[in-house]
């Protein structure tokens, strides 16, 4: 046994030479079969490790583009509001303009042919001269007449209601039942005019001059008389501005039987 035990190392040993010299008639061709399977192995290692380096930029990329897709999102709010403002302003000329049109022919007041029983009302007239003309029944409500000539003009029956008469002459003007009601005429001058039966009701008389003026069966009901300046002018059966009749001036004749 002891032998025996004593052969085996020998024979390992000897198979260990065979093998060496074995190798080496081959060239080393054991340590290349060694070598090579690790550099297979490093190789393979190799793609393994590059992977991750190769997929990095397609995950960078859709960081990278997303600005750029999101930038069309952020201008479209941008330009709708451009374009809601240039509605916005283009509907505010419209408007402008159509406001202009609307408004410019009705600054301008009417005009008209004067004459007797003519229709002028609302028509312009401040400070022109009418004065001596005949013109009876014509229409003059609303009309501006402020500052106008009307002295010793002919104008019985004519409507001159809501009137402006702001400082008109009206000196032995004829307005025998004229409509004057609601008419405005401070500081009119209505020296030895006609008045008689003419409504007045509501009518301005501040600060206006009336002086033998014929009143008689005028109705002032609710005129603004304040600071009027009246002198020896002619009331009889007149209705005052406080609604009272005032018969100061009337002629009561008295018949006596015999």
């Amino acid at each position: 046994m002891v032998n025996r035990m004593a052969r085996r190392p020998t024979t390992i040993a000897a198979a260990a030479i065979m093998l060496a010299l074995v190798g080496g008639a081959c060239g080393g061709g054991g340590e290349e079969a060694a070598e090579e399977p690790a550099a297979d192995t490093q190789i393979a290692e190799e793609p393994a490790a590059e992977e991750p380096a190769a997929e990095e930029p397609a995950a960078e990329e859709p960081a990278a583009e997303e600005p750029a897709a999101e930038e069309p999102a952020a201008e479209e709010p941008v330009a709708e509001e451009e374009v809601a403002e240039g509605a916005v302003a283009e509907e505010q000329m419209k408007e402008t303009t159509t406001t202009t049109e609307a408004i410019a022919p009705a600054a301008m007041r009417p005009t008209c042919e004067i004459a007797p029983n003519a229709n002028c009302a609302r028509v312009d007239l401040a400070g022109a001269n009418l004065a001596g003309m005949i013109l009876p029944g014509i229409d003059f409500s609303g009309a501006n007449l402020e500052g106008t000539l009307l002295n010793g003009a002919m104008l019985a029956g004519a409507n001159l209601s809501g009137a402006n008469l702001s400082g008109a002459a009206l000196s032995n003007t004829n307005l025998a039942g004229a409509n004057l009601d609601d008419a405005k005429a401070p500081g009119a001058l209505f020296f030895r005019t006609n008045l008689s039966h003419a409504s007045m009701v509501r009518t301005d008389l501040t600060a206006a001059v009336m002086m033998e003026a014929d009143l008689k069966s005028a109705n002032m009901t609710g005129a603004i008389d304040s600071h009027m300046v009246e002198r020896r002018s002619f009331f009889c059966s007149t209705i005052g501005p406080d609604g009272t009749l005032r018969n100061d001036d009337c002629q009561i004749t008295r018949t006596t039987s015999s």
